[in-house]
Formats: C-alpha cells, sequence, structure tokens
C-alpha cells in the first residue's frame, strides 16, 4: 500500500489504483497549513487513512519521507516510496481542469512560501534574543570584575564570601561602607551575616571617602540593570519559544532549547542534523581536537548544562546525552514543520531512561 499527499488530498493507492481518499477542504491557506503539517509529520486526512489500513491489516506502507512517522505511536512500519504520482493524475480521476489545478498549486505554493517567511523571521529573532543574553553576560563579567577589584581595596575580605554577582553589587550599592555591615539588612541566613559582619570588623581593607563610595556605587547601577534586562529577555524567550519550538521547549526548557536552535543557526537546520551532531553542539573545539590529535571524542556540547545529564555518574553521561539528542531531534523536527505537540512524551520518555541507568 501506498499513502501520498499533494494539493488535492491524501491518497491510498495499491498497484498504482486510487483504493481510498481523503480531500482537502477549505481554501488556499488551509490546504497549505495542511502541506505544511506533512513536512515534518501527517495531517489529520493522512492519520484517518492511516487507521483505515491498519484496522484491516495493511501495516507494510510505503510514504514519501517515512521519518515524518517516526514517535507516531501509530502500529505500522513506513518504507520509502520509490514511485511518485504527479497531482495531474488525481486531478484527471477527479474530473478537474489542468489549469484549474495548476493555478491552485501556485496559489498554495505562494502560501507556503509566506509561511516559511515568517517563520524564518521569528526564527531569527529568537536567536537574537539569546546572542544578547550572551552580550550582557559578557558585560556583567567585566564590569563585576572591576567591581570587586575597586571595592575590595575597601573590604577585600567580601570578594571571597560573596560569589554571586548580583547580590555583591547589591550589597555594595544598599550597604556601602564595611562599618555599616553590622546594622545592615544582608539578605542572607544569620550564620552567613554573621561571618560577613565578622570580616567586616577585622577587615585589613583601605578607608573610603563619601565621594569614593559614591562613585563606587555609581558604577553599581549598570550592573544591576543589565541583570534586570537578563532576567526580561529571558522571560521574552521563554515565551517565543512556547510560539516557535513548543516540544524542544517542554523537553529541553526554553532557555537551552534556544541555544541550540542558536548554535544550528536555524530551527531548519537544528531539524535536520543527526542526534550525533546534536549531541556535541557547542563542543566543536573539542571535537575538532579529537578529529587532529585522535583523543577522546567529546561526550555532550551545551545539552550537558540539561540538570538531568550534568548530575548523572560520569559513566552514564553519555548515554543520557545520546538519548536526550535523539529525543531533541525529533521535537525539532516536530516544531520545525509544525506537527503534533509531541514535547512532554518526549520528556517522560527520557526521564524513564535517566531511572534505568
Amino acid at each position: 500500500m501506498q499513502l501520498t499527499t499533494n494539493v488535492l488530498g491524501s491518497f491510498v493507492l495499491h498497484k498504482g489504483k486510487v483504493i481510498k481518499q481523503r480531500l482537502f477542504k477549505g481554501g488556499v491557506e488551509d490546504i497549505a497549513s495542511k502541506l505544511r503539517d506533512t513536512e515534518g509529520s501527517y495531517c489529520a486526512e493522512e492519520s484517518e487513512l492511516l487507521e483505515e489500513l491498519i484496522e484491516t491489516g495493511n501495516k507494510r506502507i510505503h510514504v514519501d519521507n517515512p521519518s515524518r512517522f517516526q514517535g507516531s505511536g501509530l502500529d505500522a512500519v513506513f518504507l520509502d516510496s520509490e514511485e511518485r504520482f504527479p497531482v495531474h493524475r488525481f486531478a484527471s480521476e477527479l474530473g478537474l481542469e489542468r489549469r484549474d489545478v495548476d493555478s491552485l498549486i501556485r496559489k498554495v505554493n505562494r502560501a507556503l512560501t509566506r509561511e516559511r517567511l515568517k517563520e524564518v523571521e521569528r526564527d531569527q529573532i529568537l536567536i537574537q534574543a539569546v546572542n544578547s543574553l550572551d552580550d550582557i553576560d559578557e558585560a556583567v563579567n567585566r564590569l563585576i570584575e572591576r567591581l570587586r577589584e575597586w571595592y575590595s581595596l575597601h573590604f577585600p575580605e567580601l570578594d571571597d564570601l560573596v560569589s554571586s554577582h548580583e547580590a555583591y553589587a547589591n550589597l555594595v550599592s544598599e550597604v556601602g561602607f564595611r562599618s555599616a555591615y553590622p546594622s545592615a539588612k544582608t539578605g542572607f541566613d544569620p550564620d552567613f551575616t554573621d561571618k560577613i559582619v565578622k570580616a567586616s570588623e577585622d577587615s585589613l581593607g583601605v578607608d573610603l571617602t563619601e565621594e569614593d563610595l559614591k562613585a563606587i556605587r555609581a558604577f553599581t547601577r549598570p550592573i544591576m540593570e543589565l541583570h534586570k534586562s537578563k532576567l526580561s529577555i529571558e522571560e521574552y524567550v521563554t515565551s517565543l519559544m512556547d510560539e516557535i519550538a513548543p516540544n524542544i521547549s517542554a523537553l529541553a526548557g526554553p532557555l537551552l532549547g534556544a541555544r541550540l536552535i542558536a548554535m544550528a543557526h536555524s530551527l531548519k537546520r537544528l531539524s535536520t542534523l543527526p542526534a550525533g551532531t546534536i549531541q556535541i553542539l557547542g563542543a566543536e573545539d573539542a571535537f575538532f581536537r579529537f578529529m587532529k590529535t585522535g583523543r577522546k571524542p567529546p561526550k555532550h556540547g551545551i545539552i550537558f548544562q540539561y540538570p538531568a545529564i550534568r548530575g548523572a555518574k560520569k559513566n552514564v553521561r553519555g548515554k543520557l546525552a545520546r538519548t536526550f539528542a535523539a529525543k531533541i531531534a525529533l521535537a525539532s523536527r516536530a516544531d520545525a514543520y509544525k506537527g503534533e505537540f509531541i514535547g512532554d512524551k518526549l520528556k517522560k520518555d527520557f526521564e524513564k531512561r535517566v531511572k534505568s541507568l
């Protein structure tokens, strides 16, 4: 049995003859939407025909691009179809004029192009947002390094005690002079606050004037503003991922998922990458060293940030990374081609794998 879909609808053929069909209803935009579904998954008309075939015992089905049926849960084997049937063949059987079909094809193709261009734009907007987060981190790191060096002249011990850049900048801005720490509200638990107070009382730092502290406090403002900007952009990325790549977002989390898209340069390109390449995205330097020197290849790239992989024992991280990358590959295809939502199922399957190791 062969299942094929075109601008007219979905058709089942046996020995070259149409035995079942589901014609598309609606206008040009509706048809374009159906065809978009078939680029990475399958449309409702195909689903109906497949269920009928499976119910009648037909479980070896030839289709265009069998990979789009991966993860469908359908009890059938999908094989690549070697035979292609021109749309005009079906049109003549339906009594349609060739010029009408040609006109429909042109209109649907234009609608498909418009949809793809819109997605590319949103895709690139997401990537710019992710890159802006990296720019903010880079700027904050440079500024906080200067702030720590500057304020450490007055209270050097605080640099070792407070590792959080945001908390450090906030203490410098809100508390100021080290002599103010005994009576200040630091926001930390009492035991840790006691450590800071004791360090301030025993500090070997130099004294500051009011003008000195005023200048240092002014320097903390852009750091704290950048931190607020980062939080705001992260919320925006989360929202954008729900719109553009809900399956990847559900599986990997919106921020890690967005970084994977950025590293692949587009959602569409990510959907074409094999799982092995996705697994080492972000570890290209280590991979090239492996190619050049023959050292051990990297087991994972940026997906190491995923908590279940990062927190796993070293001897199972590689296995988990491979499984996770394979799930990302499926999720990216579903998102790139507007397939059904399978993100929660993919995440559940991965969590089962984590528990089994």
